[in-house]
This record gives structure tokens, sequence and C-alpha cells, in this order.
């Protein structure tokens, strides 16, 4: 469109100057001409920058939902992190309020296993994540750090849990189990999964 209002108006100028009456009216006509093409330039930059920015955004908020959707489906495998750990210290804290005459080694050894169990599910999940491929390489790298902790922090976890259901198995007393799994926490705990930078850097970007 631009590029034929370019060629119209050299051939109407070429036209006009051969038969414009006078020089005045040569230098009205061209000025008004000009004008026109300005304010056609003008519009047209206008729409093509508007066209643009749709995409850009379009561009950008489909982003935003494919990031948003990975992350719900992460968070919901940290809430079983999450829940494993908190049942974890639930049997180390039962355990450590029994009194000797109460001790059932077989009991603590069956909770510890089924925890175990969905512990290595959970690492099996965990180690199978990937970044959402339909993200900007930046984010992806960012979305790669969160996984790669959370690796760290579950092979740690599950590793506890594995070795406390090795030391409760039965036979054991109460007062060496409670040493071994006190070493074992001591040990072999996770250190805190923190992920809150890399989370703020691809929002951050999300909404720009």
């Amino acid at each position: 469109m631009i590029y034929l209002l370019i060629i119209a108006a050299i051939v109407a100028l070429a036209v006009l100057y051969k038969f414009s009456p006078t020089k005045k009216a040569f230098m009205i006509i061209c000025t008004l001409l000009l004008i026109v093409f300005g304010a056609s330039a003008f519009i047209h930059g206008q729409q093509v920058q508007q066209e643009i920015t749709r995409a850009q955004l379009e561009d950008l908020q489909a982003r935003q939902k494919i990031f948003g959707e990975w992350y719900a489906a992460y968070q919901k495998d940290i809430d079983r992190l999450d829940q494993n750990w908190q049942l974890y210290h639930n049997i180390l804290d039962g355990l450590n309020s029994t009194e000797p005459q109460n001790f059932n080694a077989e009991a603590i050894y069956l909770r510890f296993k089924e925890l175990e169990r969905e512990s290595l599910d959970e690492q099996l999940k965990i180690h199978q994540l990937n970044p959402p491929p339909e993200l900007d390489r930046e984010n992806r790298d960012l979305v790669d750090v969160m996984i790669k902790k959370t690796q760290r922090y579950v092979d740690a976890q599950t590793k506890t849990i594995t070795l406390s259901a090795q030391a409760a198995t039965p036979p054991v007393e109460l007062e060496n189990l409670k040493i071994r799994l006190r070493d074992i926490m001591i040990r072999e705990s996770p250190e805190g999964l923190f992920t809150a930078q890399e989370i703020s850097a691809i929002r951050s970007a999300l909404e720009d």
C-alpha cells in the first residue's frame, strides 16, 4: 500500500509540474500531496505497529498460560513431597513418645515401607519433569534450574526415608532405633528447597 502511494505521488508530481499554470500553484499542490502522503504513511505505520503489538501480546499470553499450567502440576508434586516429609516426621515424633512396653517394631517398619513406596513414586515423577518446550530459552533455563533443585531435594528425601526403613527392619530395640533414626535424619535430611528466585524471574519476564 505504502509503495503504491509513493509511485502515485511521483507520477502526480511529474504531471503537475508539466501542466501547472504557475510555480506557486505547483508548490501548493506539492504541499497538499506531502500532507496527504505523510498522513497515509503515519496511519500505515500505526496499523503495522498495532499488528506487531497484537502478535506480541498473543505470544506473551500463550507463554503465560503454558508456564501457568506447568507450574500448577509442579506445585502438586511439591505438595506431595511436603506430605511425605510430614509423614516421616510424624513417625519419628510418635516413636520418640512411645514407651518400650508399647513399641511395635513390625508396625513401625510397615509405616516406613509404605512411605518409602510413596517417596520412590514421587522421585520417579520428579525425574521425568522437563521444561515446557514452548517457552523461550531463557525461561526454559530457569525452569531447568528449578527442576534440578527439586530432583536433588527428592533424592535426599527418598534416601533418608529408605535408610530409615532399613534401620527399622525387625528385630530392633526401641532405644537403638531412636538413636539410628536420629543419626540418619541429621546426616541425610535434604536441605531446604528454594525456587522463589527462579519463579520470580520467570513471572517478571512473562509480565513484560
